[in-house]
Parts: structure tokens; sequence; C-alpha cells
């Protein structure tokens, strides 16, 4: 069993993972070692977002509508990889919002897989990256929270769009 808590309108974070046996059988240390939490957590957050993605208003209804993400994806894709946005703090902030995104979905080799979407170098969106987090666009990765969580400063930027 596990629960999520919303942390921003853009995020969730696995805050508790219980184990329950409901077979006759005892659970051995070795049972629990082989689970994946990773991927357990990515896998839990997938169905919330395909359920969020199937009937929105029940899910606004059950979230309080705190999970409001009303950025829309694919556009903020298609700006940054045709470079149309040229203040650096909201590129910033919509490349925090990526990564995050991308954290979530693609735990592996991050740089690989937005160096592929966004059509940059993976130097250069390892120096992105590096950047977002020195500026202070993304806090440091907190337990539960692939990527790590989009600071006041991105969460300012990304509100007033």
């Amino acid at each position: 069993m596990m629960k999520f808590e919303i942390v921003n309108p853009y995020q969730m974070k696995c805050v508790s993972l219980k184990i329950v046996n409901i077979k006759d059988f005892e659970i051995t240390s070795t049972d629990i070692r082989t689970i994946n939490i990773h991927t357990l957590i990515k896998k839990a957050l997938k169905a919330i977002y395909s359920y969020k993605n199937l009937d929105i208003k029940e899910f606004n209804k059950n979230t309080k509508g705190y999970l409001n993400d009303n950025l829309n994806y694919k556009n903020i894709v298609k700006d940054i990889k045709n470079r149309n946005i040229k203040d650096r703090n909201i590129f910033l902030s919509l490349y925090s919002y990526i990564y995050q995104h991308e954290s979530r979905n693609y735990g592996d080799n991050v740089s690989n897989r937005l160096s592929t979407l966004l059509d940059y170098s993976e130097g250069y969106i390892k120096n992105i990256t590096k950047e977002a987090f020195n500026q202070n666009y993304i806090n440091k990765n907190n337990k539960g929270v692939a990527g790590g969580l989009l600071s006041t400063k991105s969460l300012k930027i990304l509100n007033s769009l």
C-alpha cells in the first residue's frame, strides 16, 4: 500500500510504503529485498497520471485541485527544442519542469533522454541541469521524488505562465 503527498501543483512524492501479506505464507527478508521500490513508485505515479488523463474532473475533485498541472508539456518541449524561449529564467524553469517530468518517467539515463527529446547535446544538457540546480530552480533530490523538487523560484515562474 502506497501513500502519496502532493508537494506542489506539478509534483507528488511517495511518503509511505506498506507491504501487506495477503497469502498464507510468511514473507522473508529475501522476498522484501527483491522488491524494486523505485520501479514500484514509478508505476504507481504512471497509474495516477493515467487516471488524471482519463477523468480530469473526478481527479481534481479527489485531489481538491492541488495537483493542477495546467502546462502543456508538448508545447514546452517544442518551444525549448526550437529555441523559442529567450528569457533565461523562464527557460531554466521550464527546463526544470521537463527535467523532473522525465526523471519521474525514465529514471535511468535522464541526460541521454533529454538530449534526444530536446535536440541538444548530452554535454549541454548536463550543463543546463547543473545550472538549474546551482541557481536553485530545482532543489536537491528528496526521498520519493525522482529528479528533485521544483523550487519556489521555479514555481513562481511556472505559475505566472
